[in-house]
C-alpha cells in the first residue's frame, strides 16, 4: 500500500515536472522537482485546500530561489528573460516530424518565446500555469494569491498583449 507521500507524488509530478522544466530547463529541473517534493512531503501534513495549487505555490518558491542563486553566482549582468530564453532553446524538439514542420515548428517556438519575455513575471506565470500545467483559475489564483475575478482580468490582459505581440511583424 502506497504512503502518502508515494500518492503525492505520483499524482502531481508530470505536471509538476513540465512547469520547472518550462522555467528552468533540462539540466536543473531533475533536481529542482525532487527538491520541491522532498519539500512539500515533508510539510504534508501543514496541506490545507487544493494540493496542486499547494504544490504549485511551493515550486513558484524554490524556482524564484534557483533564479536568485543564478543571479548571485553569474553576477548582475544576466537577466531573467534572457535565462528564460536559453532554458527553452534547451527543450528537445518533438519527434517524427517531416523537417519543414520541424523548422516552423522551431521557428514558432522561439517567436514565441521572444513575446512571452515581453510580458511581466506574473503574465508569464499565469499563461503557463494555464496552458502548460493545466491549472483552473481557481488553482491558479490561490498559488499567486490573487482573488478568481482579478485572475481572470491578468490572464485575458496577457493573452492579449500575447497575441498583439505575436501578429507584429
Amino acid at each position: 500500500m502506497p504512503t502518502a507521500g508515494e500518492e503525492f507524488f505520483r499524482d502531481h509530478f508530470d505536471r509538476l515536472y513540465a512547469y520547472v522544466q518550462m522555467r528552468v530547463g533540462v539540466r536543473e529541473c531533475e533536481d529542482l522537482v525532487g527538491d520541491i517534493l522532498l519539500r512539500a512531503i515533508e510539510k504534508l501534513e501543514q496541506l490545507k485546500g487544493d494540493p496542486a495549487a499547494w504544490l504549485f505555490a511551493i515550486a513558484r518558491s524554490r524556482i524564484a530561489d534557483h533564479f536568485r542563486r543564478g543571479f548571485q553566482l553569474k553576477g548582475a549582468g544576466m537577466n531573467a528573460v534572457t535565462m528564460q530564453q536559453e532554458t527553452l532553446e534547451q527543450r528537445p524538439a518533438p519527434a517524427a516530424r517531416v523537417p519543414l514542420e520541424e523548422l516552423e515548428a522551431a521557428e514558432f517556438r522561439a517567436l514565441l518565446q521572444r513575446k512571452l519575455a515581453l510580458l511581466s513575471e506574473l503574465e508569464r506565470d499565469v499563461i503557463a500555469f494555464k496552458f502548460t500545467d493545466g491549472l483552473s483559475n481557481t488553482q491558479i489564483a490561490q498559488v499567486l494569491n490573487l482573488t478568481p475575478n482579478n485572475l481572470g482580468v491578468i490572464l485575458h490582459r496577457a493573452l492579449k498583449r500575447l497575441r498583439d505581440a505575436m501578429l507584429d511583424p
